[in-house]
């Protein structure tokens, strides 16, 4: 997959958008971008012509306990070109603009990042659990999972905390 994004188009984005930083000593450096800016920079990405990044090739997020980062790799079919984009969130109310408002793709990797980190996208067409059940109230990939114990009750499973060993 092609070459990263020039520093001299990271420099442009960041005079263009007042929260977008990179660190210009890292080779191939992801740009932040603070969440509401954060659509608004992905839409120049995807239909400036200098740009024309139209593929979002993978979209995922970590936990860091104290905050979450949203981390967006995009490519440019036209350019042979990738770029890293990354918002960091709230951790105790992470949310952010759904991006298949830009790329219908992001659905499913949305609702797979919803479903395991407890990320809500904004906007999202169908923001539900696509891997765990539906009433499931914990997010496996987080950091502070505790594993909810199942039971059934009346015919339907349900699921609680586990009760402690000591």
């Amino acid at each position: 997959m092609g070459t990263y994004f020039e520093k001299e188009n990271l420099d442009l984005l960041k005079a263009q958008f007042d929260t977008a930083e990179y660190d210009p000593e890292q080779a191939e450096p992801a740009i932040y971008i603070g969440k509401n800016q954060l659509l608004d920079m992905m839409k120049v990405l995807r239909e400036n012509p200098t740009y024309s990044f139209d593929r979002m090739a993978n979209l995922t997020a970590v936990d860091y306990k104290e905050y979450f980062e949203m981390v967006y790799s995009l490519y440019s079919r036209r350019f042979d070109k990738w770029v890293t984009v990354k918002v960091k969130l709230e951790h105790d109310n992470p949310e952010v603009e759904s991006m298949t408002q830009i790329w219908e793709g992001t659905n499913f990797e949305e609702r797979e990042t919803y479903d395991l980190m407890g990320i809500t996208f904004l906007h999202h067409p169908d923001l539900r659990r696509i891997l765990m059940p539906d009433n499931y109230e914990a997010h496996p990939l987080r950091k502070d999972f505790v594993p909810l114990e199942p039971r059934i009750e009346g015919g339907v499973l349900t699921w609680h905390k586990q009760k402690s060993m000591s």
